[in-house]
C-alpha cells in the first residue's frame, strides 16, 4: 500500500474515531438530561406530578433503547481496524464473564425492583387510577422497602452496580476494532461519570439513609469483597443518628 493509501486510511479512521466519540457523547448527553432532577421538574410543570410519576421512567428507558439502537446502526457504519480476534477456550471464558455481568445487573435490578426500575409499577398504577408511587430518582437501594432493608448482592459490593456490570460485556467480546475499542473507552468514562451524578441525586433525595449507606464501607465504583458485607439499613441509620447526637 502507498504511502497516500495509509495516509487516506488514517484519516478517516481518525475520522471514524472523533464520530464515534461525538456520538458516544451526544447519546450520554441525553441520556443524562432526561435522567436529571431539572428535566423530571420540568416534566411535572408541563403534564402534573402524578402523570410524570405514572409514565416518565417508562418513556425515559424507551428513549434510551431507541436512541442506542441508533448509535450502534450509525457506528456499524464507520470504517474501523480489526485489533485482535480471540479465539478458542479462551473467548468462550469471555463470553462466560460477558453472561456474568448480565447476570450480576439481573440481580442488582431485582434488589431494587425490577418493576420499580423499569417503570411499570408506576405506568400500571397510573393506567389503572391508582394511587401512583414516586418515581424511582435512580438506580439505588429501596431504603423506604423493607424487603430490601439489607445492604446483600451486588449493592454490598459496589454502590453503582447497575453501571459497573455493563464493563465485562463491553470489554470482553472476542473480536475487538477501533471502533469498538473508541465506543468502549467512552463508555466505560460516562460509566464513571454517570455514577457521580447518581450518587449526588441519590444522596439529595435519600438523605441520612444513603450517607449511611456510603459510611457503611461500601465502595463507591470498583467492587470489593468485604468480611461481612451484610448489614442492614436499620443498623446504618442508627449508627448516624447516634453519631448526630454525639
Amino acid at each position: 500500500m502507498s504511502i497516500a493509501a495509509n495516509r487516506v486510511m488514517a484519516t478517516n479512521l481518525g475520522k471514524a474515531v472523533l464520530k464515534t466519540v461525538l456520538a458516544t457523547g451526544a447519546f450520554a448527553a441525553v441520556h443524562s438530561l432526561f435522567a436529571s432532577r431539572a428535566a423530571k421538574r420540568t416534566a411535572a410543570d408541563l403534564f402534573g406530578t402524578a402523570n410524570v410519576d405514572g409514565w416518565y421512567r417508562v418513556a425515559y428507558i424507551a428513549q434510551s433503547l431507541v436512541t442506542a439502537g441508533l448509535l450502534v446502526d450509525y457506528l456499524r457504519r464507520q470504517p474501523s481496524i480489526p485489533l485482535y480476534h480471540v479465539r478458542g477456550p479462551t473467548a468462550a471464558l469471555m463470553h462466560v464473564a460477558q453472561a456474568a455481568g448480565l447476570a450480576h445487573a439481573t440481580l442488582g435490578a431485582r434488589q431494587v425492583g425490577i418493576l420499580r426500575i423499569t417503570g411499570v409499577e408506576n405506568l400500571t398504577a397510573w393506567l389503572r387510577n391508582q394511587e401512583v408511587p414516586p418515581m424511582p430518582e435512580a438506580q439505588g437501594p429501596a431504603f423506604s422497602d423493607e424487603s430490601a432493608n439489607r445492604i446483600s448482592g451486588p449493592f454490598a459490593l459496589s454502590r453503582h452496580p447497575l453501571n459497573l456490570s455493563p464493563l465485562p460485556v463491553l470489554w470482553l467480546w472476542p473480536r475487538m476494532n477501533s471502533t469498538l475499542l473508541t465506543f468502549n473507552v467512552a463508555s466505560t468514562i460516562y460509566l464513571i461519570v454517570g455514577s457521580l451524578h447518581e450518587e449526588a441525586r441519590l444522596l439529595e433525595v435519600e438523605g441520612a439513609s444513603y450517607e449511611a449507606y456510603r459510611e457503611s464501607g461500601v465502595p463507591f465504583y470498583r467492587p470489593v469483597l468485604r468480611a461481612n458485607p451484610l448489614r442492614t439499613i436499620t443498623a446504618l441509620r442508627k449508627d448516624a443518628h447516634y453519631q448526630d447526637a454525639t
